[in-house]
C-alpha cells in the first residue's frame, strides 16, 4: 500500500469513526428527550456512515466494474438523502420540532429512480451530481434557518450549515476540470479529514441550538409563571371592587415604612346602610368605587391605600404631616359630594400621626376613635 492510498484509506476511516461517535450522541439525545429533532439527525448520521461505508469499500476491496458501479451509486443514493434529511431537520427545527407533512412515498420513488440513473454513470459523475445536490440542501438549510427564524438558535445552526455546505461547493467546483479533459486534484482524495471537521462543526451547531432554545425556553417559562404568580398576588391582594389593596397586605407595608414618621387615615361612609337599603347595593359598590377613585387621584403613589372591611378605608402616609393630609382629606369630600345625581355622599375621618418608633396597632386604634368621633359629630 503506497502512502497516499493509506493516507486516504485512515482518512475516510476516521472520519467514519467520528460519524459512529456523533451518531451515538443523537442516539442518546433522542432516547432521553424523545424529541423529533434529534431522532431526523440520528437518521441523517447513520445514512452518512453507510455512504462512507460504500466508499471505503469500493476503495480498499477488489471489486469488478459491475459491483464498483452498484456501491457507487448507493453510495451517491444515500450521500443525497443525508443531505435531504439534513434539509428536512431544518424546517423541522424552525417549526419547533412539529411533525412535518412531508411525502414520503415519493421522495423515496425519486431517490429509486437515482439509484438506476446512477448506474449508468462514472464514479467521478456520481460525486459531481451528489455534492452539488448536497450543497444545495445545504444552503437551503442555511436559508431557512436564517431567514425563516429569528431567534439565536437558528442563527448558529444555519452558521454550521453554511460551513458544511462550503465544503461540499468546493467538491463540487474541483470536479469540473475532470469534464474538460483535466484532472481532479490529487489531494481530494485524503479531503475526508477535513470532511470530518466539517461535519463535526455542523453536529456542534445542532447541539448548540437545541441547548440555547432550551435555555430561551426555560426562561420565557420562569418570566410567564413569574407572570402568574403576580397575577395570583394581585387577585389575592387587591380588593376586587375598589381596585385598593386589602387588609392582607396592610402588615407588609408597614414593614416597609418601618422606622419613618407619617399619618394614618380611618374613613368611613356616612349612612351607608342607609344608602344600600335606600338606593340598592349597585349604588352603594359605586360610592365605594368613586371613594377609592378620589383617594387615587389626591394620595400619591408611594401612599398606602387600603379597603379593610365594608365601607371602611385606610391612608397610609409616610413622611406626610397632619396638615398636608387635612387638605386632601377636605379635597376628597368635596369631589365626592355630589358624585352620584340625588344623593350627598359623606365620609367620616380620623387622623393619628405616628413617629419611627410609634407601635402601629396603637396609632391604628387612635385613628379609629378619632373617626367614630367624627362620625358622631
Amino acid at each position: 500500500m503506497t502512502l497516499n492510498t493509506a493516507l486516504s484509506f485512515w482518512s475516510i476511516f476516521i472520519q467514519i469513526m467520528i460519524q459512529v461517535a456523533l451518531f451515538l450522541m443523537f442516539v442518546v439525545s433522542w432516547l432521553s428527550t424523545r424529541k423529533k429533532i434529534f431522532f431526523t439527525w440520528t437518521i441523517a448520521w447513520g445514512l452518512n456512515i453507510l455512504a462512507l461505508s460504500q466508499v471505503l469499500v469500493v476503495s480498499y476491496v477488489s471489486l469488478n466494474i459491475f459491483y464498483q458501479t452498484f456501491f457507487y451509486s448507493f453510495y451517491g443514493v444515500i450521500k443525497i438523502l443525508f443531505g435531504f434529511f439534513l434539509l428536512f431537520s431544518a424546517i423541522q427545527f424552525v417549526k419547533k420540532d412539529n411533525p412535518l407533512n412531508i411525502p414520503f412515498l415519493w421522495v423515496f420513488l425519486v431517490f429509486v429512480f437515482l439509484w438506476f440513473f446512477f448506474l449508468f454513470l462514472k464514479p467521478v459523475v456520481i460525486q459531481f451530481i451528489v455534492y452539488g445536490i448536497v450543497a444545495f440542501f445545504l444552503f437551503a438549510g442555511a436559508i431557512l434557518s436564517f431567514r425563516d427564524c429569528s431567534f439565536v438558535e437558528c442563527k448558529v445552526m444555519s452558521v454550521g450549515f453554511i460551513i458544511h455546505g462550503i465544503m461540499f461547493l468546493h467538491h463540487f467546483m474541483v470536479l469540473f476540470p475532470w469534464f474538460v479533459g483535466g484532472r481532479v486534484p490529487a489531494y481530494m482524495s485524503r479531503i475526508s479529514f477535513v470532511d470530518a471537521i466539517s461535519e463535526f462543526i455542523l453536529a456542534l451547531s445542532f447541539f448548540l441550538a437545541v441547548i440555547i432554545r432550551v435555555v430561551r425556553e426555560l426562561r420565557e417559562s420562569n418570566r410567564k409563571l413569574e407572570m402568574e404568580q403576580e397575577n395570583l398576588r394581585n387577585i389575592v391582594d387587591i380588593d376586587p371592587l375598589t381596585g385598593l389593596k386589602n387588609r392582607r397586605v396592610l402588615r407588609d407595608f408597614f414593614e416597609e415604612i418601618k422606622g419613618r414618621r407619617g399619618c394614618v387615615i380611618f374613613i368611613d361612609v356616612n349612612k351607608f346602610k342607609e344608602i344600600n337599603d335606600n338606593w340598592g347595593h349597585e349604588v352603594g359598590d359605586r360610592c365605594l368605587r368613586e371613594i377609592a377613585l378620589k383617594l387615587k387621584d389626591v394620595f400619591r403613589k408611594d401612599d398606602g391605600l387600603f379597603r379593610i372591611g365594608g365601607d371602611e378605608f385606610l391612608v397610609v402616609c409616610p413622611d406626610l404631616h397632619e396638615e398636608g393630609v387635612k387638605e386632601r382629606i377636605e379635597e376628597i369630600k368635596r369631589k365626592i359630594l355630589n358624585v352620584i345625581k340625588g344623593l350627598k355622599l359623606t365620609i367620616a375621618v380620623g387622623i393619628e400621626n405616628f413617629e419611627e418608633n410609634s407601635h402601629i396597632d396603637e396609632v391604628m386604634k387612635r385613628a379609629d376613635e378619632k373617626m367614630y368621633g367624627d362620625k358622631r359629630r
